[in-house]
């Protein structure tokens, strides 16, 4: 079966919401054993960039992540030789303070903490703008308003997605995630369906990632996760080697805003 997150009517691509949080993530373990936890991002954006490293809890504890302290952690860049080593500012927090993100580049991460060495390797795409971002009438509700984004992919499959939401202050707790996989070369029209209302006068904002395939796997596994009831779900597909949980993502980023009309 596909893995592709959509379905495709001509070159109208509408997104199926795959629910989790941005920027937090809360990892479902399928055993109780606590284990590492590596969230990290570089992007083409001015830095610095972040490291959080946590320690997840069993079951029958509050999902409170403890923060990771003390651990080395180096991000270099392979294509300049440069090797940033991470100031930890906070507990389990650690900040780049000399890397600059490029397309193209591919960042290695390496964690050591005590006994233990995590590593990862993630390759920066080229950035997609998004050319036009609006409001629609709701498919199914036509007195709601959803905000719809169109970009067109480049020819090669391998392109990969990750979509946020913005409303006002508020960050939509839907994610989104594209493949290219049947929608090669074409343009892409995103209706978002989120989990805040746009009313007339709200300030939308969207951010389009071009993220790896690493990084999509992470996100498409994570929001399967979360849909599974079971009461022992998968792990999320780590891109991470050495046994910690969670990601690392080199990614672009393109923003877009209108105030909803």
């Amino acid at each position: 079966m596909s893995r592709s997150i959509y379905t495709v009517t001509l070159s109208i691509i509408l997104l199926t919401g795959l629910f989790s949080c941005q920027k937090v993530i809360q990892v479902h373990l399928n055993d109780s054993a606590p284990q590492y936890v590596v969230e990290g991002n570089v992007t083409d954006q001015p830095g610095p960039y972040t490291v959080k490293i946590t320690r997840s809890v069993n079951f029958d504890q509050n999902n409170v992540f403890p923060g990771v302290d003390s651990a080395v952690v180096v991000i270099v860049d392979s294509n300049t030789l440069i090797a940033d080593t991470l100031q930890q500012t906070a507990s389990g927090v650690y900040l780049t303070h000399i890397l600059t993100g490029i397309p193209g580049h591919t960042y290695k991460l390496s964690v050591k903490t005590g006994a233990l060495s995590f590593t990862c390797s993630s390759t920066m795409p080229q950035p997609i703008a998004i050319d036009s971002l609006y409001t629609d009438a709701g498919l199914f509700n036509k007195d709601k308003k959803n905000a719809v984004i169109t970009f067109h992919d480049p020819l090669g499959t391998g392109n990969y997605y990750h979509i946020t939401e913005r409303v006002n202050d508020s960050t939509a707790t839907t994610i989104f995630v594209i493949s290219d996989e049947i929608a090669d070369g074409r343009e892409i029209t995103a209706t978002l369906n989120r989990s805040l209302d746009i009313n007339t006068g709200d300030s939308i904002n969207v951010t389009l990632e071009c993220i790896d395939h690493g990084a999509y796997e992470y996100l498409y596994t994570l929001a399967q996760t979360i849909r599974q009831n079971s009461a022992t779900p998968a792990n999320p597909q780590s891109n991470i080697t050495g046994g910690a949980l969670g990601y690392f993502s080199a990614h672009t980023t393109r923003s877009k805003g209108i105030i909803a009309p």
